[in-house]
């Protein structure tokens, strides 16, 4: 059956030029390198290994070959690049005294396995040498067992707690006390908690009254249908898009965003059944429950490929080649696209359990449907690690959401092993290879940090720079998600970052962890970040723009030239909640709530009430 799609046009990414910084008048150096072997997550292999241009500290491109062993001509199978950190050995060996990075861990197309003999070439930087292939190219490979990623670091600092587990709902995102807290607050009239209540009761009168299709689910070969119809609430001019996708009846509408739709559905209900004062006219709690739990077994039914019997179908086993056959799947797009989505949805779920909502096989097929998604992620994620990018697309939101997702569905489940795998990693039953821990020490820059290597400035500042900007520093607090050079998002793609760690960092702690206090071995923290955001609302401004006079009190505010100060604001609002303590970022929490109550994503239902009245 032919299913999903390649998503690799479909997921608008900056291109990976190589980082090579140009030639000199030295000689040239060899190519030289090893393929170490060859790992398994599933039916996906991971070829790896160290190849460098000699003397040059520079990180080179490989190009991948193989064949079966009764074959002697071998086939392009994939061009990577050899940029993970490497050990002194290696470092040695390429002549590079600075310290490079020179190891890969490159993800074989679905098809390629331990059977066939690869050739791996290393690409030159300077000319004068051949691109020659590597040691172990056309023999049999070692088989290393489960793939794991090369870090900066050889360990990371523990994060203080012990997993506890909870038999009631919810337990993801909040607990029955926190929504017993948030209640009382709501109900003592002109608190900003009721006048956000309001808010929420007036979006679910029109949730309600809406005519859009919520019945409808997707199981197609686009992305674009997944990411506006379950994952992502505003349309952005992709309306008519959605709707052929789902083929829709003339008049129908499409669903838009659907778990998100869920989830606040799901929050309003359980308020109310918890006894919030719901306004004069405002909808009761079982309608609400009802179209959250209609759209969550909709796609729990019918949502995604699945097979002939009604399963959802992991990753090695979709395909939309015209011929039938096991397509290159481009599963690295699954932890942004879907992962932003199944926040949501877990919520939803975990809402709509906590207020009897579900009976016991509605249960069943929710946990069905988000322990099959948990693989899509999981699956995604690590392919995500073997393709071609530099060093700082390894930390971005993608990840980010990968990560949110993966430990909200284990919490979601009460699965410790599950979730101390995407915790911690190292698990060779469940492989991670980007945990949460080792995340958040690439994703928030720390102390005496420097930049991740990232694609090369085209322009003095981030205005003249193309589609991406980097300075050549960063301050302690900065999440390096920071590089796009639009106007919206230098501070709106780190922001995501950042909001989805704090959702991470939400479901850790109802686990029974302290996330806010962590310290990365750059000392770096979530209240670093936020501390660091904080100096942008308060000068130039939420939402204003930094010039060269507006935000000289941040450090390097030169990144920022030019730039929107969007998506701080919500973020700020819940560090204040968490860390009240902390007097630069409550200095700006009367502006930042001002601001996080409007626009397209004030209801966010998963940050909901965690703020200060």
């Amino acid at each position: 059956m032919r299913i999903w799609l390649s998503l690799l046009l479909a997921v608008a990414v900056l291109s990976s030029p190589s980082l090579a910084q140009g030639q000199d008048r030295r000689s040239p150096g060899r190519i030289l390198g090893n393929i170490d072997g060859i790992s398994r997550d599933g039916e996906q292999y991971f070829l790896s290994g160290w190849a460098c241009q000699q003397g040059r500290k520079e990180s080179i491109d490989i190009h991948v070959y193989a064949a079966a062993p009764s074959q002697a001509k071998r086939v392009f199978v994939t061009a990577n690049h050899a940029n993970f950190q490497s050990e002194a050995t290696v470092n040695g060996a390429c002549h590079d005294t600075a310290g490079g990075q020179h190891r890969f861990l490159v993800a074989l197309p679905f098809g390629y396995t331990e059977r066939n003999l690869y050739d791996a070439h290393g690409i030159r930087l300077v000319d004068g040498v051949p691109n020659d292939a590597i040691s172990g190219s056309g023999k049999p490979l070692r088989d290393l067992g489960v793939p794991s990623m090369p870090f900066r670091s050889a360990t990371v600092p523990p994060l203080s707690g012990t997993y506890v587990p909870s038999p009631a709902h919810p337990r993801v995102f909040v607990t029955p006390a926190d929504l017993k807290d948030l209640v009382a607050r709501i109900n003592r009239p002109n608190t900003y908690s009721a006048q956000r209540f309001h808010q929420l009761a007036d979006q679910i009168a029109r949730d309600l009254a809406s005519r859009r299709d919520w019945d409808a689910t997707y199981a197609g070969c686009t992305i674009g249908p997944y990411l506006y119809a379950f994952s992502y609430e505003p349309e952005d001019g992709h309306e008519a898009e959605t709707h052929a996708a789902l083929k829709l009846a003339p008049g129908v509408q499409a669903p838009a965003g659907g778990a998100v739709v869920a989830a606040r559905l799901a929050l309003y209900a359980a308020l109310v059944k918890n006894g919030a004062l719901a306004p004069r006219g405002a909808p009761s709690a079982d309608p609400a429950a009802a179209l959250a739990k209609r759209i969550l077994l909709a796609w729990a039914d019918r949502g995604f490929p699945r097979d002939k019997s009604g399963h959802i179908l992991s990753l090695s086993a979709v395909s939309c080649d015209a011929s039938g056959k096991i397509a290159a799947y481009a599963g690295w797009a699954l932890p942004l696209q879907l992962g932003r989505g199944v926040v949501y949805s877990v919520q939803a779920q975990d809402l709509l359990q906590s207020i009897g909502a579900l009976d016991g096989s509605e249960e069943a097929r929710a946990n069905a449907l988000h322990g099959a998604l948990f693989e899509l992620i999981r699956q995604g994620y690590n392919q995500s690690e073997g393709r071609p990018q530099p060093d700082c697309q390894r930390y971005t939101n993608g990840d980010a959401n990968g990560t949110a997702a993966l430990l909200a569905i284990a919490r979601l489940l009460d699965d410790p092993h599950r979730f101390d795998a995407v915790l911690r990693g190292g698990d060779r039953s469940l492989p991670v290879l980007l945990p949460w821990l080792r995340l958040f020490d690439g994703a928030i820059y720390g102390e005496n940090d420097r930049p991740l290597a990232c694609y090369p400035n085209t322009g003095p500042d981030g205005l003249h720079s193309g589609s991406g900007f980097t300075t050549p520093v960063v301050a302690p607090g900065e999440v390096q998600d920071r590089y796009r050079a639009g106007v919206l998002q230098t501070f709106g793609y780190p922001m995501f970052t950042l909001e989805r760690l704090i959702d991470a960092a939400e479901v850790l702690r109802n686990a029974g962890f302290d996330p806010y206090h962590y310290r990365g071995n750059h000392k770096q923290s979530l209240e670093m970040a936020l501390q660091y955001y904080a100096c942008y609302g308060k000068t130039p401004g939420f939402f204003a723009t930094v010039t060269r006079d507006n935000a000289r009190a941040c450090a390097n505010f030169e990144q920022y030239y030019g730039k929107v100060v969007n998506g701080v604001d919500a973020n700020i609002v819940i560090g204040a909640f968490r860390l009240p303590e902390n007097l630069a970022i409550t200095d700006v929490e009367r502006a930042a709530k001002e601001k996080a109550a409007t626009g397209a994503f004030a209801l966010n239902a998963i940050l909901f009430g965690k703020w200060r009245d």
